[in-house]
């Protein structure tokens, strides 16, 4: 068993007095490839983005005064001086464009996808045991179970599994190490379904 109060894991995102302990388990091959899927679908995201600003830079970088016209106002027309200044600028505003594009999708990567690609580096998830709180919204046939998390406090969860589970239950909560995903929700090992 691992004490809680060790830094294994962000600590901001977990509500401390909710678990009970925590253990860790080496992942499975097919939680590994979750994870590898989560990053290909992230990068696939990011990606294009980050390369079309990178491109317009480089457009701008290379011919301003057309870069200016194909996209602020297709009917300027520049004279020698306007046409001047904006080779002069050009290389600060393409800098501009690749300095911010840069921190921002630098951010994004060591926000969301860097946690992931440490977690499938150290191939460990960690087990949170916790009593989880119900809620149920009968109404929208919806129910719904705590988890310890900040940034994802509740699942939903399947009717019969609701059922099953009693307020003195201890439910087994399995979280990628780095990047807290969820992997899985078991009571007494049996799976628990959410969406």
């Amino acid at each position: 068993m691992e004490d809680l109060n060790k830094s294994q894991m962000p600590k901001e995102k977990l509500i401390k007095d909710q678990i009970s302990y925590t253990e860790e388990r080496q992942l499975q091959s097919e939680e590994i490839q979750l994870l590898k899927d989560k990053v290909i679908r992230q990068i696939i995201i990011y990606l294009p983005g980050y390369l079309l600003l990178l491109g317009g830079a480089l457009i701008i970088f290379m011919n301003a005064p057309n870069s200016f016209k194909m996209v602020v106002n297709h009917n300027a027309n520049f004279d020698d001086d306007q046409t001047e200044r904006m080779w002069r600028l050009a290389p600060y505003v393409s800098l501009f464009v690749l300095l911010m594009s840069t921190i921002f999708f630098g951010k994004i990567f060591y926000q969301s996808i860097l946690p992931v690609l440490k977690d499938i580096k150290h191939r460990t998830k960690t087990l949170v045991f916790y009593k989880p709180q119900k809620t149920a919204m009968t109404v929208f046939n919806r129910y719904y179970l705590s988890v310890p998390l900040f940034t994802k406090r509740q699942l939903q969860i399947d009717d019969k599994d609701f059922s099953t589970i009693s307020d003195s239950d201890e439910l087994c909560l399995e979280l990628s190490k780095s990047s807290l995903i969820v992997l899985g929700l078991k009571k007494n090992e049996k799976k628990i379904n959410y969406h």
